[in-house]
C-alpha cells in the first residue's frame, strides 16, 4: 500500500547519475544509472511507498520530450512514477518545495534528494530533510540535526547498496 503522506522531492542530476555515469539520454546528455534508480525504489519501498515530486531541472522538459520520456521509463522499470513537480525558477528550489508543501497539507513526511544546497539552508524544515548526494549511494545529511524521516531514508539507502 502506498504511503500517501510521504514524498521524495527528487533532483535527477547528481542523484540518479554522477560525473562517472557513462549512459546518455536520447538527446545526448548525461543519462541515468539503473543501479541508482533501484536504490531509490528499494529505499522508498522500505518507507512504505510514497510519491515522487520532481524538483529537478528535468521538470522543465515537455512531457513528450525524448529525455523526459527516458526519465519516466527508467523510473517505471523499478515501479516508480513521477506524480507531480515543483514550480520554481533557477536557484529557488527550496522556495518551490516550500510552496508545494503549502499547497499540499496532506504531506506529513518528506525528504529532499539533491546534489546542491540552493536556498535550502534558508528554510530550517527543508534543510533538516535534505540529503546531499553525489550519486544516491553517497548521500549525506545536510543538517547536523536531521529529521527522523531523513535518518530512516538514509539508513534504507545504505541497506540497499
Amino acid at each position: 500500500m502506498k504511503n500517501q503522506s510521504f514524498v521524495v522531492f527528487l533532483d535527477v542530476d547528481g542523484v540518479l547519475n554522477s560525473h562517472k555515469t557513462v549512459q546518455k539520454t536520447p538527446d545526448g546528455y548525461k543519462g541515468i544509472d539503473n543501479s541508482r534508480v533501484e536504490i531509490l525504489a528499494k529505499a522508498m519501498q522500505k518507507m512504505g511507498g510514497g510519491d515522487i515530486v520532481l524538483s529537478s531541472d528535468w521538470k522543465d522538459l515537455e512531457p513528450m520530450d525524448d529525455d523526459y520520456l527516458y526519465l519516466v521509463e527508467k523510473l517505471e522499470k523499478y515501479g516508480l512514477k513521477i506524480t507531480n513537480h515543483t514550480e520554481d525558477k533557477l536557484y529557488d528550489r527550496g522556495a518551490g518545495i516550500l510552496a508545494y508543501l503549502q499547497n499540499h497539507p496532506e504531506i506529513k513526511e518528506y525528504i529532499i534528494l539533491d546534489d546542491c544546497k540552493f536556498d535550502f539552508e534558508d528554510y530550517k524544515r527543508l534543510w533538516e530533510r535534505l540529503l546531499l548526494t553525489e550519486g544516491i549511494e553517497r548521500a549525506e545529511f545536510a543538517a547536523r540535526t536531521p529529521a527522523i524521516e531523513t535518518i530512516l531514508f538514509l539508513d534504507y539507502i545504505r541497506e540497499c547498496e
